[in-house]
């Protein structure tokens, strides 16, 4: 059906229904319903606020204590955190000033400040550090089997351990293996030399120095690459082996040539010679070919925390249910169903005869506690970063005030979390009163999670387009958070993160000046336009059209396939990570936002569809 012909016939009856749905979103308020939960007393944290001056003047000094801290200058650090009050600005700098003296190896003034950072906030690096320094083995354990570049403090860690010959040799060659095969070739080396076997002169060493012939970021492009491994294979062990056809088979599924990765994983004798990555794209290469049997056999060998990731569990159970195990099936369902409100606990719900329920089970957060969270020092220093940010235009501001925020609200319970998400939204500091209430699991304020201001203009533009609010509001949500003034590090801007060159083509289209990206108006009018222009450009497929909203038209096309396919395998399959994150949550949202808005439309896996062939 043709959305685009029937559109101008409902355009008035679409635009009021939802302009009604949407009448209370801006000032959100509790569902009344049996199952709403009254929220427990609890205690408002009411933290020492300093001044407006003191905050501004903290920040005013904090890049240069970060860049005193980086060079080492201890006593500028050191004056700069006597007088900062406690917060994310003081914290980070004494992170990195830890990094500093953990790397000249300054272990005794290591150690008193290590002492004052608080658990929830010590960096990776500096806990590597401060296991260097007490000889804890721990932790070099666990990131040996990470295959990628770790922070210095790290590397020396697993290199400190594997020289005192305290690690699983195994695992610690198989990160030489992936540092080669990432082109971390120093890295690699330094280790190999810490087992015992450097490259030049150690037998192990010597081939696995071979193996970039092989699985080096070019060698595995060749066309021979494959033919090279088959000739080395009888001079490498089964873990050698394994791990190359594994990059081999990765390499494939990225590119979409699923049935030569499938071959070449197909020749892993030793799975766990595997990184996660890999393992996700074999799955992946299986489900793109409906190849159900071995997809549950790929899921059913991956390590216990992929095995519980609710993507995995989900398509085990469609697996399952392709192979007419209808227990086992549900089974999987409901694992993945618990995990939350992500788009795979959606689709299993779904599965599972469910629909997405967004009505709030907690009422709302007391007008006292509101104003007490308020005045809560933390909650206060990044209100004032905002506040000054939004006047004065400084995005380095605005992302402070959202670390300030993360910082005062990390240790909530869940009431006080929705109380500060009050707090954030009454203040339109938006994208942290969703992220307050994202975090709650079990008293939900869908309202919050899913708030919907400029609802007047962004109905009216979705409804000129031609498209579903819904949608929009999804795309939103994901692109912004409703930042206002956001700026991407390429230099997407504002509400729907339009690229300046894609606003000069629209506005020469539409009869408007390049200049209105910078307003809400003209912003939101360009997106929505945008959506519009890919989803017709794209066969009129909605996850089509948001793929190719985030990474082109041109690559989402690329992605389909030579036949029709189910738009969640499509989505799955995406080779770029944000995109293939983005469609799931962009998705996600607009199914919870039809919804809210009364929409016919709350079915995950019916917005999915399917996605046409080339």
């Amino acid at each position: 059906m043709n959305v685009q012909r029937l559109f101008p016939l409902s355009l008035s009856l679409i635009t009021a229904a939802v302009l009604s749905a949407c009448a209370t979103q801006n000032i959100p308020t509790a569902s009344k319903t049996e199952s709403v939960v009254q929220p427990k007393s609890t205690s408002i944290p009411s933290r020492r606020a300093d001044s407006e001056s003191k905050v501004l003047s903290d920040y005013s000094q904090y890049q240069s204590a970060i860049d005193a801290a980086k060079r080492g200058d201890d006593a500028w650090v050191q004056q700069f955190l006597s007088q900062a009050s406690d917060s994310a600005m003081a914290e980070n700098v004494r992170n990195e000033w830890l990094k500093t003296l953990g790397a000249r190896g300054q272990w005794d003034l290591f150690r008193q400040e290590f002492g004052k950072l608080n658990a929830a906030g010590v960096a990776q690096e500096v806990q590597c550090y401060a296991d260097l320094s007490s000889g804890n083995d721990s932790k070099a354990a666990e990131l040996v089997r990470v295959t990628g570049k770790l922070p210095a403090g790290c590397t020396r860690l697993v290199e400190s351990a594997a020289a005192s010959g305290r690690l699983n040799t195994n695992d610690a060659w198989r990160r030489v293996r992936g540092l080669l095969s990432n082109s971390q070739t120093t890295d690699a080396r330094n280790l190999a030399a810490a087992l015992g076997s450097p490259f030049e002169g150690g037998a192990q060493g010597a081939t696995e120095y071979s193996l970039l012939s092989v699985i080096g970021k070019d060698a595995r492009k060749s066309a021979s690459a494959a033919a090279t491994l088959s000739d080395m294979e009888s001079g490498l062990s089964r873990e050698q082996r394994s791990f190359a056809w594994g990059v081999l088979g990765h390499y494939h599924a990225q590119s979409q040539n699923m049935p030569t990765a499938l071959s070449y994983y197909g020749r892993v004798s030793d799975r766990k010679q595997l990184t996660d990555e890999q393992l996700e794209w074999y799955a992946r290469a299986a489900l793109r070919l409906q190849r159900w049997d071995g997809l549950a056999s790929v899921i059913q060998h991956m390590p216990e925390k992929l095995q519980k990731d609710p993507t995995w569990q989900y398509w085990l159970g469609r697996s399952f249910a392709a192979q007419g195990k209808s227990s086992q099936a549900k089974e999987m369902y409901e694992k993945a169903a618990a995990s939350g409100r992500n788009f795979y606990a959606v689709l299993a719900g779904e599965e599972l005869g469910r629909r997405i329920n967004t009505r709030n089970n907690v009422s709302d957060a007391d007008a006292r506690d509101v104003r007490r969270m308020s005045e809560d020092g933390a909650i206060k220093r990044a209100l004032v970063l905002f506040k000054n940010s939004q006047s004065n235009g400084d995005s380095k501001m605005r992302r402070q005030a959202q670390a300030e925020w993360r910082f005062a609200t990390r240790d909530f319970n869940e009431d006080n979390l929705l109380t500060a998400a009050q707090v954030a939204f009454d203040n339109q500091f938006y994208d942290m009163a969703i992220n307050s209430a994202d975090r709650t699991d079990h008293k939900l304020n869908y309202k919050l999670r899913y708030i919907s201001p400029f609802k007047d203009l962004t109905v009216r533009y979705a409804a000129q387009a031609g498209i579903d609010p819904a949608w929009v509001y999804g795309l939103i949500r994901q692109e912004s958070r409703f930042v206002m003034g956001a700026q991407s590090s390429v230099g997407a801007q504002g509400l729907m993160q339009v690229m300046p060159a894609t606003a000069r083509e629209i506005a020469g289209k539409i009869g408007m000046s390049s200049s209105e990206l910078y307003t809400m108006d003209g912003n939101i009018r360009m997106g929505t336009w945008y959506m519009a222009d890919a989803k017709r450009r794209l066969q009129n497929n909605e996850v089509m059209a948001t793929a190719g909203y985030n990474a082109g038209p041109g690559r989402a096309r690329n992605w389909q396939a030579s036949m029709p396919l189910e738009g969640a395998i499509y989505a799955e399959t995406i080779p770029f990570t944000e995109t293939r994150d983005y469609v799931k949550k962009v998705m996600t949202n607009a199914t919870y936002y039809a919804s809210l808005f009364k929409q016919a439309n709350t079915s995950l896996k019916q917005r999915m569809g399917v996605v046409p062939g080339k």
